[in-house]
């Protein structure tokens, strides 16, 4: 086999190697755990993903974990904000209207089998509407609006960070939204310091 052939099988498998790393940046390789409340969950279909329609309060009634969880987590884990996932100025600004005084909910509905609405009441007024794509998978529907950052040359000299979510149901009929988060980076293909974990909350059924 000439010198030139061997260089050439060479090149093509580093760049799909590349490409492979490329669409692990891109795509996130941190992956959903259900481990945290697989015994608590109904695996719906497609056909069923309609009942994830309703009304919930805004903040959770509990956080899935080993460990108990702390106030922290469980106040500032505004449903709204954890499935759109708002930016920080816009957090504020959302935060900025709710006062002691009103009541707030989130509502769900789909409008097909790949797009939910989420709103935002307070009392009986709508102040946030939202439309977010997705799919149906493994019993939950994943959400498109993947939050996805890259620094650097990932792999080479960088790397990413990934945020996505989806959302399922869980036996008493509340709602579950699992969000999968890694932090990756590497120096010339040498992987350094990262993180991946999974955080997943159960809000509580108005209507």
């Amino acid at each position: 086999m000439s010198l030139f052939i061997i260089l050439k099988k060479a090149k093509l498998i580093r760049n799909y190697f590349l490409i492979a790393l490329l669409y692990c940046s891109l795509y996130g390789c941190v992956s959903y755990s259900k481990k945290e409340f697989r015994k608590e969950y109904i695996k719906l279909n497609e056909h069923t993903l309609h009942m994830l329609n309703g009304k919930f309060k805004l903040y959770p009634v509990k956080r899935f974990q080993k460990e108990t969880s702390t106030d922290n987590c469980i106040r500032y884990t505004n449903l709204y904000q954890n499935i759109v996932d708002e930016n920080w100025n816009s957090e504020r600004k959302a935060d900025s209207l709710c006062t002691h005084n009103n009541t707030y909910s989130v509502a769900l509905t789909f409008k097909d089998n790949k797009n939910l609405r989420i709103k935002l009441i307070e009392n009986t007024t709508i102040i946030r509407d939202t439309t977010l794509s997705g799919k149906y998978k493994n019993g939950m529907f994943y959400l498109d609006n993947k939050d996805i950052s890259i620094h650097g040359i990932p792999f080479l000299f960088g790397g990413y960070r990934s945020d996505k979510r989806r959302i399922g149901m869980t036996k008493d009929n509340n709602l579950i939204v699992n969000e999968a988060i890694g932090n990756e980076g590497a120096i010339l293909l040498i992987l350094a310091a990262g993180y991946q974990y999974n955080a997943s909350y159960e809000y509580e059924r108005i209507q």
